[in-house]
């Protein structure tokens, strides 16, 4: 209980440090490769890679995340990770995570709504260009901000899919 405190502390920290640093970054190639961020229960509701993949066709190379809370009789997998991959630093000690923020993808689009101290940790950490997300979560973490709620995820994507028209990543269709 006390470790998992100090733990979301010294990642809030980071968080808050971060964000005075961050730079904004502008997409201006073709996207090859996205990531996905989310949590289990939304992910379950809205599955949200299956949707990704729908709105864009011609990228093969479509890695995601989920958070979910620990339990032991939880099986290890690679789209999962808890509190307990992170260390009581905040620090990412699971290798398959840090390979995960370590991917240099094009785009990282972010399906939570509500600050989540450990989803946000993951965001600020990883090596995408460009981070994608919903506006009511933190205004330092995504390069470009959609304001909608979570359950209109098709007018998320809409929306999405126009900026990235706009901006020159994505083709017409």
């Amino acid at each position: 209980m006390i470790f998992s405190k100090i733990k979301k502390y010294f990642l809030q920290k980071e968080i808050q440090q971060s964000s005075k640093t961050s730079k904004r970054a502008v997409v201006n190639n073709k996207i090859k490769n996205i990531g996905i961020v989310s949590t289990m229960a939304l992910n379950d509701v809205h599955e949200f890679q299956e949707k990704v993949k729908k709105l864009f066709p011609e990228y093969r190379s479509v890695n995601w995340y989920c958070y979910r809370e620990f339990h032991k009789s939880d099986e290890k997998s690679f789209h999962h990770f808890s509190s307990n991959d992170f260390n009581w630093k905040g620090k990412i000690n699971d290798v398959s995570l840090q390979i995960f923020v370590d991917t240099p993808f094009d785009i990282l689009i972010c399906y939570f709504d509500r600050n989540h101290v450990f989803l946000e940790s993951l965001v600020k950490q990883s090596q995408a260009s460009f981070k994608i997300g919903f506006s009511n979560v933190n205004q330092s973490l995504f390069d470009l901000e959609i304001s909608e709620r979570i359950g209109n995820i098709d007018s998320f994507h809409a929306e999405l899919e126009k900026y990235l028209q706009i901006l020159g990543s994505i083709e017409a269709l």
